[in-house]
């Protein structure tokens, strides 16, 4: 990941629950961050249509702090930790990590990571 984001190229990928999120203020599973939630920060959403239709899931997603020594001054791109929850059974999380654009929204973040595809 720290080779696409020295390209400036933004990304999303899943990554397990176990996933370590490190900031200054310490170090976090992902699957305790998103549990940590609370339920206005999830929204439903659609990641692009499937055989049957719309695959709609609800979302939750939140920008990483900015970290000096790798972003600068004034970043271009920004990471995200986001989720995606199965509405038919909701212990079933998906965990993504992302590295985008600044000004890229929630939607445009679940649309690639919908797509299966290498951007």
């Amino acid at each position: 990941r720290r080779m696409l984001e020295e390209a400036g190229l933004g990304y999303v990928v899943a990554v397990p629950k176990s996933q370590q999120i490190k900031s200054l203020a310490g170090c976090w599973r992902i699957d305790q961050l998103i549990g940590d939630a609370p339920d206005d920060a999830w929204e439903r959403l659609s990641c692009g249509d499937g055989a049957k239709g719309p695959r709609i899931y609800d979302w939750a997603a939140a920008q990483l702090p900015a970290v000096p020594f790798f972003d600068g001054d004034e970043p271009s791109h920004r990471r995200w930790v986001m989720a995606r929850r199965s509405i038919a059974r909701p212990d079933e999380i998906a965990y993504y990590l992302a590295h985008a654009p600044t000004g890229t929204t929630v939607g445009q973040l679940v649309e690639v990571a919908g797509s299966r595809w290498s951007i």
